[in-house]
């Protein structure tokens, strides 16, 4: 049976930032699709397989994450460089389809070099088969063959990835079938693999050199209601095989074309990341496992290089459920991502983060999965809501991290407000001005019962904008 991993979304509001957020739905087990890679183990080195392997296993969905080193670039070039060969896939006239050996044809005018031959195959087959969903939960997969494939325009990973071995025969590539274990739909962070391969792939020579893709999961994903829904989708298009062994790692150590390959317990062991993590420009920072062990809280912290929003949720682990939004604080800046989570009881635990470019449109996309085993819980515990303006002027809070203050006791404010004239905390009513000095806002405030807002004024004359919401009991 087949571990697809597509798209599964669920719309989610995270944190105090009023973004929705498009949250997988619950795993569960299915065929072949997979979106997200990471990059991570050792340093990568395209080598030729020796053997050729026999197809088999399964698609599947998710990303992992090793220590903290510099990734390769996750992809082969800038899509708009692929912008004609995908023109001519997406134009196939149905005269070109009918046979394998048309097709090939055809999509072999996007050019007489290896990788626009090479996109022009990925591009076709992600934009004309569909995944079979009803084959996937039945078991009873139909025709597989090259043919058969292109018949039905319909297969689970195992026909995607012989068509493509197939088309890219007929048209002067060498293209491998690669079987091997994914993290894809039903995946959890953190989860062991035992058993048959559950996924299949291809690898493709490039001007000499092997490299890696994954038509099934640059198709599309199932929603909600598990019906299939295209949407292309580039990360699996000739990803570097650092980023590609998070999620995909074959039966045969040697189509890893890394350097040094990784041990199947080390793939179980790597972060889960999906493709947004490389899109935004993260690096892995304080935790390059999987799994963390943990009393009630964590403070997890990833590279950045580039603008960033990120959001975070504790979910609990056996229900896929997200928790409230007090139990993360997110602060960015030029360098870092800080995610600090609180978990209410003891129990295991996911820390999901979310991200997009600043300013990118659309929602922010799921990043990445710890598994965090909490020994004990904080059930009182929470820290203060962040409003939109927080993240977005690049505010920073030193203290109080706390969301929960005892009424009639003074607490110590102090944070950074890049910009800011001037930033007050208000409680009971009563404004009370914080200090400004070496780039910090400071001073000591009573807190009152009810709500406790910081606010920050950024231009004279204008009104205070609110950043953080603490409540007072």
């Amino acid at each position: 049976m087949e571990n697809l991993s597509l798209f599964w979304f669920a719309a989610l509001r995270i944190g105090a930032l009023g973004d929705r957020v498009r949250l997988p739905a619950r795993p569960g087990r299915l065929l072949g699709f997979a979106l997200l890679v990471l990059a991570v183990p050792t340093a990568l080195m395209a080598q030729k397989p020796t053997n050729k392997t026999a197809p088999g296993g399964q698609p599947v969905i998710a990303p992992s994450a090793t220590p903290a080193k510099q990734f390769a670039a996750a992809r082969a070039a800038p899509a708009d460089s692929f912008a004609a060969a995908d023109a001519l896939a997406d134009a196939a006239p149905s005269s070109a389809e009918q046979s394998v050996p048309a097709l090939a044809a055809y999509l072999a005018r996007a050019g007489s070099d290896d990788i626009t031959r090479a996109r022009a195959l990925y591009r076709w087959i992600a934009g004309h088969i569909d995944y079979d969903v009803n084959g996937f939960r039945s078991g009873n997969y139909g025709d597989l063959s090259p043919e058969g494939v292109l018949r039905s325009r319909s297969s689970v990973c195992e026909g995607y990835a012989s068509l493509a071995e197939a088309l890219g025969s007929a048209m002067g590539l060498q293209v491998q079938v690669v079987p091997g274990w994914s993290k894809g739909y039903g995946y959890t962070s953190g989860q062991r693999f035992d058993g048959p391969t559950n996924h299949a792939w291809n690898a493709v020579r490039i001007d000499g050199r092997w490299r890696l893709m994954d038509a099934t999961w640059g198709a599309g994903y199932l929603d909600e209601r598990t019906q299939f829904v295209r949407r292309f989708q580039e990360h699996y298009f000739l990803t570097a095989p650092d980023a590609f062994v998070f999620d995909h790692l074959p039966h045969d150590p040697q189509w890893q074309l890394l350097e040094r390959p990784i041990s199947a317990a080390e793939y179980e062991n790597l972060v889960y990341l999906r493709p947004m993590f490389f899109l935004a420009g993260f690096r892995i920072g304080s935790h390059p496992h999987a799994r963390i062990a943990a009393v009630d809280r964590v403070t997890v912290t990833l590279g950045v290089t580039q603008p960033v929003q990120v959001a975070a949720s504790v979910v609990d682990a056996a229900t896929d459920q997200s928790l409230a939004e007090e139990l993360t604080f997110v602060q960015v800046s030029a360098a870092e991502a800080r995610i600090d989570a609180i978990f209410p009881r003891a129990g295991d635990y996911l820390l999901r983060v979310f991200a997009k470019p600043l300013g990118a449109d659309g929602s922010l996309s799921w990043v990445l999965d710890y598994r965090v085993q909490a020994s004990r819980g904080a059930s009182d515990a929470a820290f203060p809501m962040a409003y939109g303006s927080f993240g977005a002027r690049g505010a920073t809070l030193l203290e109080p991290l706390s969301g929960v203050l005892q009424a009639g006791r003074t607490y110590r404010f102090r944070l950074r407000a890049p910009g800011a004239l001037d930033v007050a905390v208000v409680a009971g009513g009563k404004w009370t001005h914080l200090a400004a000095s070496g780039g910090e806002f400071s001073g000591d405030v009573p807190a009152s019962a009810g709500s406790v807002v910081v606010y920050a004024k950024y231009e004279a004359g204008a009104d205070y904008t609110g950043l953080l919401r603490y409540t007072g009991r």
